[in-house]
C-alpha cells in the first residue's frame, strides 16, 4: 500500500487549497460567524461546480469517480481551513442517494442542496433496515438545509427536515458551526443505504478523521511558526525545552494521525477485511490529535492563544465539534475491541 500522493493527488492537494485560500479563508469563517448562515452562497456554489459533492461518486451516475482517499485530501484542506458549512453531510448524502437508487436527490445534492448532519442523541435509534430514526437529533448546519444525512454503522438516511417535530436552533460552542435540537418520531427517510451495499458511515468516520488531520497540522504549524519568530531574552522561544518538545509531540501526533486516516481511506477503497476496525481508529487519533495540537498551540501562543482574535481557539472549538461527529470517542474504543484487525 503506497501512502504517497499521486500526481494526480498533488493536484487535488493544489487545487483544493488554492480554492479554499481564495474563496473560504479563515478570515471569511469570521464574518460568516456574525451572519444567519454559515454558509457563503458564492463558494458553495464554485464548489459544486468544482464536483466537490460528486468526487467520491461513480462516473456511471454522474460523478467524478475519484477513491474515498482522493476525498480524504479535500477535506484534509477543508480542515486546515477552517471552511464552514455542510460540506462532510453533503457530500455523504449524494452519495446515500446514489446507492439508495434516487436519482432526483442524487443530482440536487450534488448540484449543490445542502444537508445537515443529524447526530444521534441518547437513546435515539435509526432502524437498520428501514433507515427510520426514533429519538432526539442534534442538527449539525441546518440553518439553510431541507435535508438532514443520519448515519450509523450499519445503515444511513437522509430525511427531511420538515418531518422533524420541535427543530430549536442552540448556541454552539463552535461561533462558525450551527447548531439545532430535533426529535423524530419513528421517521421513515426519503433514501437510505445499508452498510452492505455501500459504508457510508464508515466514509463518515474517515472523512471527518481527515478534516481533524487539517487541524492537527494546521495547529502544529501555528506553533512552529510561532516558537521560532517569537524572541524573548533576543533568543526564539522554540529554543527552549518547554517549547519545543510540545511543537515535536505535536508533529509527531499530526503526522500519525494523518497516516492513519490515508491508511483507513485506502483500505475502503482496496476493500479490505479490516477497513472497519481502521476508519475507526483513525477517527479515534485524528481526533486526538487534533484537540491536543489545538489546546497546546493556545499554551505555546501564552497570551495571545486565550484571545478571540487569534485563530488558535477556532481550531480547537471546531475540533471539539468534529469529536462527536460519526461516534464519540468512547464508542469507538468499545468497538475496536469488537472489530477484525490485520493479523
Amino acid at each position: 500500500m503506497d501512502l504517497l500522493p499521486s500526481p494526480e493527488q498533488d493536484e487535488i492537494i493544489s487545487s483544493a487549497a488554492q480554492f479554499l485560500a481564495g474563496t473560504l479563508p479563515v478570515t471569511r469563517t469570521r464574518q460568516l460567524m456574525a451572519e444567519p448562515s454559515n454558509v457563503d452562497a458564492k463558494a458553495w456554489t464554485l464548489a459544486a461546480e468544482l464536483g466537490w459533492f460528486a468526487l467520491g461518486l461513480p462516473e456511471d451516475a454522474g460523478g467524478v469517480g475519484c477513491g474515498l482517499a482522493d476525498e480524504a485530501l479535500v477535506f484534509r484542506e477543508i480542515g486546515r481551513a477552517l471552511a464552514s458549512g455542510p460540506f462532510l453531510s453533503t457530500t455523504l448524502a449524494a452519495r446515500v442517494a446514489v446507492f439508495g437508487d434516487d436519482p432526483a436527490v442524487a443530482t440536487a445534492v450534488a448540484g449543490g442542496q445542502q444537508v445537515a448532519l443529524g447526530l444521534l442523541g441518547s437513546g435515539a435509534s435509526i432502524d437498520p433496515t428501514s433507515g427510520a430514526v426514533d429519538g432526539d437529533l442534534q442538527l449539525v448546519d441546518a440553518a439553510e438545509s431541507d435535508l438532514v444525512l443520519v448515519c450509523a454503522p450499519d445503515v444511513a438516511s437522509v430525511l427531511a427536515v420538515s418531518d422533524l417535530e420541535r427543530v430549536d436552533a442552540v448556541e454552539c460552542i463552535d461561533p462558525a458551526t450551527r447548531l439545532s435540537r430535533a426529535t423524530a418520531r419513528n421517521v421513515r427517510p426519503m433514501v437510505r443505504v445499508t452498510a452492505d451495499v455501500d459504508p457510508v458511515g464508515r466514509r463518515g468516520a474517515v472523512l471527518t478523521a481527515a478534516s481533524l488531520s487539517g487541524i492537527a497540522e494546521a495547529t502544529r504549524d501555528i506553533s512552529a511558526a510561532h516558537a521560532t519568530t517569537r524572541l524573548q531574552f533576543d533568543r526564539p522561544i522554540g529554543a527552549n525545552q518547554a517549547i519545543k518538545h510540545p511543537c515535536a509531540d505535536m508533529a509527531v501526533r499530526a503526522e500519525l494521525a494523518w497516516a492513519q486516516t490515508l491508511f483507513a481511506a485506502l483500505a475502503t477503497d482496496e476493500r479490505r477485511e479490516d477497513a472497519e476496525f481502521h476508519a475507526v481508529a483513525a477517527k479515534v487519533v485524528a481526533a486526538d490529535a487534533a484537540e491536543r495540537n489545538a489546546a497546546a498551540t493556545v499554551q505555546v501562543l501564552g497570551g495571545m492563544g486565550f484571545t478571540f482574535e487569534h485563530d488558535a481557539n477556532l481550531y480547537l472549538k471546531r475540533a471539539y465539534v468534529l469529536a462527536h461527529a460519526f461516534g464519540e470517542t468512547r464508542d469507538a474504543l468499545s468497538r475496536l475491541i469488537r472489530l477484525p484487525a490485520a493479523s
